[in-house]
């Protein structure tokens, strides 16, 4: 079976878009924890989110269950990690009864992509080829699987695309060119400020900071802890996924109702001066014209600081779905090759995730129906 994949390679999570058959619409998207550590397939207690995979000579546990290691702060996703969590996410759709062939995109970030030499050794790295074989225990209960698959395509775009060509941006790019594209992209470990002239990057207007969502909650959490009582980050982690209305310590415990009232004031507060500190700044470092451009904001700590975001900027647009953005823009931009749509990309449309999982499971079930009656 041939696959058409992009692949988000995050600091914090891996996300995974896959285009339909007919490659004009979503299949199934799905995100792997960017960790890894030693397996063992006899593990019978595997954790949630988790899979033992062998990738080459070496046995991982892969996902949240992992103890050893995460992705870094530094730019270059030329690392061990990226690569063994790209084959485990392609392993984990690959067929097992037959050896799939894999078109796959992905990106990094636009500096590292404007140099030739290190976006092909990046790519080399990553998507290598020939035969792949990955073997897999997704559960505890299950036996490992083997899988064997091969890339035919490669794909690297900058990162921040998906911000262009999302659904609603696209169609404005399209209709008016002239007006640039400012994508804020805030991830859990950086933040990449890309600029944009139709589709292409203008470099010296782009940066990246490394104050991303880890940086968020450690700011959130020493304003807690100075002003209220002692508050570590895995609480505030958890209040800032919480609707703004609802951030706040937490009630019926050993705080009082004025310190609970308090510390929506203060999660308040930090989040605005986290946007203008680490967002706003930034920005108008690069000499953004922040009044005159489109401002898109994606990764999933935009989605945390929206309203910030649009009390500091104004005209800026926070994308839903902002966490798989870029996965879909690789997704959007490769399957438009594929088909020779040139600037007709816009064609691809992003059915709904919820929908095609039903419609998958009917056309299974059907199957098996058919299957069982002959």
């Amino acid at each position: 079976m041939e696959r058409f994949i992009a692949v988000d390679t995050g600091k914090f999570a891996t996300k995974v878009s896959e285009a339909d058959a007919n490659l004009n619409c979503l299949k199934r998207e799905f995100s792997i924890r960017t960790k890894y550590g030693e397996g063992d397939f006899r593990d019978d207690a595997i954790e949630a989110q988790t899979v033992i995979a062998q990738v080459g000579d070496k046995v991982y546990k892969v996902g949240n269950g992992a103890r050893d290691e995460e992705a870094g702060l530094d730019t270059s996703k030329k690392t061990e990690i990226h690569k063994v969590c790209t084959l485990v996410a392609l392993a984990t759709v690959a067929s097992s009864n037959e050896k799939d062939v894999f078109h796959v995109a992905t990106g990094i970030p636009c500096s590292e992509w404007a140099n030739v030499s290190k976006r092909c050794d990046f790519k080399e790295y990553l998507l290598p080829e020939g035969d792949i074989t990955v073997t897999i225990k997704t559960k505890s209960s299950l036996p490992p699987v083997k899988k064997t698959f091969t890339i035919k395509e490669r794909y690297v775009y900058p990162e921040g695309i998906g911000g262009v060509l999302a659904d609603g941006v696209f169609e404005n790019v399209s209709e008016n060119p002239h007006i640039p594209t400012g994508v804020i992209d805030a991830g859990n470990l950086n933040i990449n400020f890309t600029y944009w002239q139709g589709l292409e990057p203008i470099l010296d207007k782009c940066t990246t900071s490394e104050a991303g969502g880890v940086r968020l909650i450690s700011d959130v959490a020493g304003d807690i802890s100075s002003s209220i009582d002692n508050c570590d980050s895995l609480i505030i982690s958890n209040i800032l996924t919480n609707a703004p209305e609802d951030r706040c310590l937490p009630s019926g415990l050993g705080l009082t109702d004025e310190q609970i009232e308090e510390s929506k004031r203060v999660i308040k507060n930090s989040i605005k001066k986290y946007v203008q500190k680490n967002m706003y700044r930034n920005c108008r470092s690069k000499d953004w014209s922040l009044n005159a451009m489109r401002i898109i904001a994606i990764g999933g700590t935009s989605q945390i600081v929206e309203d910030e975001l649009k009390e500091q900027f104004g005209n800026v647009t926070v994308l839903p779905n902002a966490n798989y953005c870029n996965a879909r823009g690789y997704l959007r931009l490769m399957c438009a090759n594929s088909k020779d749509y040139g600037e007709r990309i816009i064609e691809f449309k992003f059915a709904d995730e919820e929908k095609n999982e039903t419609k998958m499971a009917e056309k299974e079930a059907g199957d098996k129906t058919e299957q069982k009656a002959s």
